[in-house]
This record gives C-alpha cells, sequence and structure tokens, in this order.
C-alpha cells in the first residue's frame, strides 16, 4: 500500500521518476513520511542525518542491478528487540520512544523506502558541516526540506548542575538506543545507578524513565557475566587490581544487583514463570519522575496520557510538586542525593511551600524540553530568518507574490501550514518540518503530520514543468538518476584506505571520504565509527566502536583522503586496527570549530601525547599565516613520539620533553634551533624561559598565543601554571586556549548534551555550560577542569571491565 493504494483517488499508483531531486535533511518521522509522500509524486529523494545509518541487506533493499527480493510475510523481517541491529534510521522513533513501540516497524518503514530506486539514503551526513545549502545545488538538487529534529536540551538551574551521575535525557537515550548498550552483545559503556530520578514531565522525560527500569537489569547482568569470565581468567585480584576505592565499591554494588537479578531468573524458569524484577528494583531505590507540578499538568498527559498510565504499570513512581535546587555529592564527588523545594498547589497554580526535602539518588537524567535544531544558521549566519523570539526559523506561506511571512499562532489543523523557511534564491526554496517547525514541535505524530501537510506545497514548486515532462524521456530521466546516485555515493560514503601502526600506543587511520576531507579546516575533527552491521563477532560480542571523535591529523582534498590519528585507550578506539582497506565507516563531520589562526603574533603550542596530532595543522596554518610558532612537545616515552616532520613543518621552534624514569632518554632532534629535554612539558618550558636549554629564538615572554591540547590534567596544569611558575616568563595580557576533550556521543553541535563543559566566569564567578563539540577551542581560564575531570569518568567502572574483556576477545579471536 506504500505504492499501490486504490484508496487514495488522488494518488493511486506512485508516479515514474520526474527529474526532479530533494535533499531531505534528517530522517526522523518527519524526514522519512516526507520522503514516502515525494516518492509517490514521482521525485528522486536523498535522505542525510548526521547519525549512523545501518545498510539493509541487499537481497532485501535491491539496487540498480538487483531487484529487491519479495517478502511474503513480516515474520520473515522480525527481529528480537533484544538483539536486533540498532538501525539509526528513524531518528527520535529510534533512539527515544520505548520498546511499546515495536521498533521492527521501524525497519519496515526503512524497507520501504530502501526498496524504492529513486531513494537514497546516507548516515554520518551532517546538514551545515558534510554538506551545505550551496553544495546541494551544485550537486543537482532541486529542493531541500529541512527535518532535523530537536536540538540543545534546556539547561535547569541546578546547583552543582551536571555532576557526576547526572545527565540529559537526550544523552541517556541516544547512549542507550544508538550505541546498543542496551544489549548483551555491545562493547558500549553506560553507567547507571539506583535510585535514579528524572526531571520533567514530558514524553522523552516518561520514556527516559521507563528505559531505566529496563535497561538496569541488563547494565548489571552484563557485568557480572563478564567479571566472572575475566576473574576466572586472569584472577579476581588482577581484575581489581584496576580499580579505585570507589570504582570497586560501584563495582561491588553492580555485581551484587547481578547476582539478585539472575537469582530472580532462575526461579522464575524454575516455577516456569516471567521474571518479576520489580520488586528488586524497587528495593534499590527504583526510578521516580519528579515535576514541579500535578500529574495533568504535565505535558505528557496532554499528548497522550496512555504513556503515563504504562509508564505506571511498569514501576516508576511519580513526584509531583517537586522543583530541584541542589545536587548533593558524596565524598568522591559523586551524586549522593538531590535537594527539592516542594510545591503546592493554590488557586490553580502551584506555589512555593517553603519546604525543601532531600531525596536519595546515584542517578538523575534531566529531560526539560528542548529547543529547535537551528544550528545551521548559527554556523552560517544569514541563511535562515528567525521568529521574533530567535527560537524558530521564521515561518513563510507563498502567495502570488512570493512568500508572505506568518505571524499568527497556529496549529496543526488551524491556520496556514507555511512550511517555507525565508530562504528563496534564483528560484530555488527551502522548506522545514516537524520539531524544527512551530507548528509541528512536539512529538513524532504532529512531525509526521507536518510532511503530509508540507508535501504539497513541495509538488506545486514544479507544477508547470511537470505537466510538460515527456514520457519518452522517461529512459533518459532514469539514467542521470542513476549517474546522480554514483557521484553521491563517490562524494559522502567514506571508506578506510590503510591502517598504520605508528607507535605502540597510537595508530593512523587513512579513510577516502572527499565530501568530508574538502571541508576540513585546522583544528576540526570528525565523529568516526565502523558498522555494527559488517564488524566481526567475538563470543556473541559486536566488536563495533562507539563515536570516536577523531582529529583531521592532515587531508588531501584533491584525492579526498583524510588521515585520522587515534590513542589506543578504551575498548573503542583498539577496534579501529581491526577495520581493514575498503571496510565501509561512518566519518561524520567535520564538526566543531576551526581554530582562530592569528596573523603576525608569536604562538607557544602546548602538545601532550595525542594532543600533538590535533597541532600539526594548526601550526601549519599559523606559520603560513605569518605567525612565529614555538611548539612544546611533550611525551611520556620517548617511544611515543611520532609524525616528526609535521612537527617540525608545524614550528619554527620545537623543544621536546620526555617524562622523567630511570630508563629515560632525550628525543633526538635534527635541527639545530630545536631543544630536547628530559621532564615534562611544564619543566621543560621554565627551562628553556630560564635559558637552561641553550640559546632561546623566540623568547617566551614574546608569546601573545598559547594554545594547548592534551589530556584534561595536562591543560588544567598549563591553567595553573601560568598564574604560577611561569607567570614570570609571559605577557600578562597573552590569549591562552585549550582543545578541550569533553566526553563526546552525538558531536552534531547541540543534541544530545553529553559534550556539555562547566565555565567559571573569573570576573563574576558565574557558572555556565558551553558544548564543546560546537567549539572545542576555550578559554583556559574559564573551563572548570575538576569538573571536566568528572565528567571524563562517569563510565569509569564499565570503561575497565570492557577494556579487559576486549582483551579476553583478542585471545580468543587470536589477534595480537
Amino acid at each position: 500500500l506504500t505504492r499501490w493504494n486504490p484508496l487514495n483517488v488522488k494518488r493511486p499508483v506512485a508516479l515514474p521518476y520526474n527529474g526532479k531531486n530533494v535533499l531531505i535533511a534528517g530522517l526522523g518521522p518527519a524526514g522519512y513520511t516526507l520522503a514516502h509522500y515525494l516518492l509517490n509524486e514521482g521525485f528522486g529523494v536523498v535522505g542525510i542525518d548526521g547519525l549512523k545509518i545501518e545498510p539493509l541487506p541487499r537481497d532485501l533493499s535491491g539496487d540498480w542491478d538487483l531487484p529487491p527480493r519479495p517478502v511474503r510475510d513480516f515474520g520473515e523481517l522480525y527481529e528480537d528487540l533484544d538483539t536486533r541491529v540498532m538501525t539509526g534510521f528513524g531518528g527520535v522513533a529510534e533512539y527515544g520512544i520505548t520498546v511499546r513501540w515495536d521498533k521492527n516497524f521501524l525497519k519496515v518503514i526503512y524497507l520501504t523506502l530502501a526498496r524504492r530506486r529513486t531513494f537514497r539514503c546516507y548516515g554520518g551526513i551532517r546538514f551545515g558541516g558534510t554538506l551545505t545549502i550551496n553544495e546541494a545545488w551544485d550537486l543537482g538538487f532541486h529542493h531541500i526540506a529541512v527535518a532535523s529534529g530537536a536540538g540543545k536540551p534546556t539547561i535547569i538551574e541546578l546547583g552543582n548542575n551536571l555532576m557526576r551521575g547526572i545527565r540529559k535525557a537526550s544523552d541517556f537515550l541516544m547512549a542507550l538506543q544508538l550505541t546498543g548498550a542496551a544489549k548483551h552483545s555491545s562493547l558500549a559503556n553506560l553507567q547507571v545507578r539506583l535510585p535514579a530520578g528524572v526531571i520533567g514531565g514530558g514524553l522523552t522525560a516518561i520514556d527516559t524513565a521507563t528505559e531505566l527500569l529496563a535497561y538496569y537489569p541488563v547494565q548489571v547482568e552484563r557485568v557480572l557475566r563478564r567479571y566472572e569470565v575475566l576473574a576466572r581468567r586472569y584472577e579476581e585480584q588482577s581484575v581489581r587490581a584496576r580499580y579505585d576505592e570507589e570504582e570497586l565499591l560501584i563495582l561491588d554494588e553492580l555485581l551484587d544487583h547481578g547476582r539478585a537479578i539472575r537469582a530472580e531468573r532462575s526461579r522464575a524458569l524454575a516455577a516456569g514463570e516471567t521474571p518479576n524484577f520489580l520488586p528488586l528494583l524497587e528495593q534499590w531505590g527504583g526510578v521516580t519522575l519528579f515535576y514541579r507540578k500535578g500529574l495533568r499538568d504535565t505535558p505528557a498527559y496532554r499528548q497522550n496520557h496512555e504513556e503515563i498510565e504504562k509508564a505506571l504499570e511498569e514501576g516508576i513512581a511519580l513526584a509531583e510538586g517537586m522543583s530541584p535546587s541542589e545536587a548533593i555529592g558524596d565524598r568522591f564527588g559523586h551524586l549522593r542525593a538531590v535537594r527539592f523545594e516542594r510545591l503546592t498547589p493554590k488557586d490553580g497554580r502551584w506555589i512555593a511551600a517553603d519546604d525543601e526535602v532531600e531525596v536519595p539518588l546515584r542517578s538523575l537524567f534531566i529531560a526539560a524540553g528542548t529547543s529547535p535544531n537551528t544550528i545551521y544558521e548559527s554556523e552560517h549566519p544569514g541563511s535562515f530568518e528567525m521568529d521574533a523570539k530567535a527560537r524558530f526559523y521564521q515561518r513563510y506561506e507563498p502567495n502570488a507574490n512570493g512568500l508572505e511571512a506568518m505571524r499568527d499562532l497556529a496549529a496543526p489543523k488551524v491556520g496556514k501550514h507555511a512550511p517555507f523557511t525565508s530562504y528563496q534564491r534564483q528560484g530555488k526554496f527551502i522548506t522545514f518540518y516537524g520539531d524544527n517547525h512551530p507548528v509541528y514541535a512536539g512529538n513524532v505524530v504532529k512531525a509526521m503530520a507536518s510532511a503530509r501537510d508540507g508535501y504539497p506545497y513541495i509538488v506545486r514548486l514544479f507544477e508547470r514543468e511537470l505537466r510538460q515532462l515527456d514520457p519518452a524521456g522517461q529512459r533518459h530521466r532514469d539514467r542521470a538518476l542513476r549517474a546522480f546516485h554514483a557521484t553521491l555515493d563517490e562524494s559522502l560514503l567514506a571508506t578506510v584506505v590503510a591502517v598504520r601502526r605508528l607507535t605502540p600506543t597510537i595508530i593512523e587511520i587513512v579513510v577516502h571520504a572527499p565530501m568530508q576531507a574538502r571541508k576540513f579546516r585546522p583544528g576540526q575533527f570528525y565523529r568516526v565509527q565502523n558498522l555494527e552491521t559488517l564488524a566481526p563477532r567475538v563470543e556473541d560480542t559486536v566488536l563495533a566502536a562507539e563515536g570516536l571523535a577523531l582529529t583531521g591529523a592532515s587531508v588531501d582534498k584533491d584525492m579526498g583522503l583524510i588521515t585520522l590519528i587515534a590513542l589506543e585507550m578504551g575498548s573503542s578506539s583498539r577496534l579501529c586496527r581491526l577495520w581493514q582497506p575498503g571496510d565501509a565507516v561512518v566519518v561524520m563531520g567535520v564538526t566543531g570549530a576551526p581554530t582562530d589562526i592569528p596573523s603576525g603574533k608569536t604562538v607557544a603550542l602546548a602538545g601532550g601525547g595525542l594532543g600533538n596530532a590535533v597541532l600539526f595543522s594548526i601550526g601549519k596554518a599559523l606559520r603560513a599565516a605569518g605567525n612565529r610558532v614555538i611548539y612544546f612537545a611533550g611525551y611520556k616515552h620517548r617511544d611515543d613520539v611520532f609524525k616528526v616532520e609535521d612537527i617540525e613543518a608545524a614550528s619554527d621552534v620545537i623543544v621536546w620533553s620526555v617524562d622523567p624514569a630511570p630508563t629515560a632518554r632525550p628525543i633526538p632532534i635534527t635541527r639545530p634551533q630545536d631543544k630536547s629535554f628530559i621532564g615534562n612539558i611544564l619543566e621543560a618550558m621554565v627551562a628553556y624561559a630560564k635559558g637552561k636549554l641553550g640559546d632561546t629564538p623566540i623568547h617566551l615572554d614574546d608569546v601573545d598565543h598559547i594554545i594547548a591540547i592534551g589530556s584534561d590534567r595536562m591543560m588544567a596544569a598549563v591553567k595553573e601554571a601560568r598564574s604560577g611558575i611561569l607567570k614570570p616568563y609571559l605577557k600578562p595580557k597573552h590569549v591562552a586556549i585549550g582543545s578541550i576533550n569533553s566526553p563526546m556521543q552525538c558531536m552534531m553541535k547541540g543534541v544530545c548534551a553529553q559534550c556539555l563543559c562547566k565555565h567559571i566566569d573569573p570576573g563574576t564567578g558565574q557558572e555556565y555550560f558551553v558544548y564543546s563539540c560546537y567549539n572545542q577551542d576555550q578559554d583556559l581560564d574559564r573551563v572548570d577542569f575538576p569538573h571536566l575531570n568528572a565528567r571524563l569518568r562517569q563510565n569509569s567502572v564499565q570503561e575497565k571491565l570492557s577494556a579487559l574483556w576486549l582483551d579476553y576477545l583478542l585471545e580468543k579471536r587470536g589477534t595480537p
């Protein structure tokens, strides 16, 4: 019925390709619904999404050379929800909706589109990053539809906000559903403790609460199973030696809970019953939804009260009239409790009751709403007019004179739909849908309605041309579409060219990704990961990497090659060495902000370990802009040095340093102006400034800018040293920035919010948060490095277990 529907009087049969191509940016509910309608109208449709999208089996999807295999029964497509591949297709329908929505239906939607020759979709392509408006026109698109969904989550006023144990709901849901953390086969790390709380009253808050209840038993069982296997293989004492005091307490908590879940599963099996984990979960504190008003005031109740009913049936608790004021940490700095202000209803309003309560919580998830995803306008100012509140794109309705701005308070069934943005150039227009659109923002149903209401506007744009189509030219149009798809494949798909080891812990990955390479500027980075469907399996574990933030050490824009550098620390980064030439991978980007390159200045680069890879391109750009560059390159071991020629090309003077050790030897120099030192990077800077390393071709007190890139501790040390041991040797008003290595997930500039980094204004003491994936280069004096360090440790128990589990798997696989 997707292509032939006799009940659809207007369009009972899908039309053949009409020669017009539409780009849909975002493949969530609005995007895939719009694709369906436009395909039936004869348009060529290409969908892009910043998320990874897994390919479907070729025999099911078909292509230009292979017709899709007929599917007689839905059962042929059905996958167990606990083991199904998270395809990434469907946006919020994949990662933000509970298992009450059978995601096998989402696979059917994906298939019905993918089996159409006039449809293509590409994951890991960010609108505004990988592909811009003008580039879309140049490629051959005739219209762009923006359906990129919700954007930045709301940051609430909360004392000690985002301390360890506190996450945004969007961060949790994305990590749960898109990394496969909820599956026993996954290497992804998502650490949750009970009791848990959720702040908010919308459908996202309900989803988060119910998913927490479902995920916790999976988490503790997986931790227990892997711990027991590893304890037998490597001895329990050796496994536990990896953890510090706090981590051991958390590990034992998870193990105890895992044993209780296992016992209940065994009891239920013996009794022929379904396991009932709810009493255990409630005993451990359960999951509570906190809302500042009453149940009937919640957005979830207004939009879909059945979701609340089902959530309460599943066992979540509801606390009404609770407004959070402060998060309270334990002696390790992890969340222990949250202080709430009680509110009470009076005369139809909820007012403060002059009462506070402290609720024990080990995890807190904040679902306080989002803003629309208007990142494109932030990155490319002047592309779209914003509305009066600068929140949504201004909506326009076409009329006889062009486009008319609509400023009424319309609703989906009231007023004019007005799906056009302000963009109109050379006869081309851009429309917008779903959570991007003020009339349709809020839920999946309205998003799909926006596509149904909006697609006729696109059809009408081309009415005159389509009426003049010559049926005899159909074969020519089809051939042109095939060539168009081939051009897109060549431009947008990423494949591995080579994987090379540079040091015992650092590897180089060269990928062919022409469009992504073309956009790179020094300082920017990419989200890189392999595909689950193509990843090897060992002992029922899929060797699929989480999204890695990897810098572009160098690019060849003519050849479309990107050279990426990875430090083998966690399990995901260690999987990169298993990738083979020809493997399909996702290289999403570029993302982040290009480093600001001054001219005619003196710049000091301070690189620690892998941070030096980021500085290659920055140093070269600085020198090309007429700056003098002194480069302090610090390493833990002499064997960690890599790409010496690139460091030399990025600097006028290098001061090499290697950490002191009984066997430490200085790094050899190949240029007369360079220096070598045994000691940490700060000691090297002081020694150079004092003249202890010989002549100083560039004086440290001439430095106007410092760019520090390394671990959070290294950058924190540089920050402190500038007002301490280095202060006598630096200009009073020099500028110092660091490339901040916040934990990252989506890297789409304000969607999941995992990368939020706390800043403190040095003058006023005011605290605020910035998105590190939007701009990784941040003022060292404003970054709260202890807070950053805590955020980087939020999954440390699972990360250490996963790292050892990967050792075990690679041994079983026979990989050295």
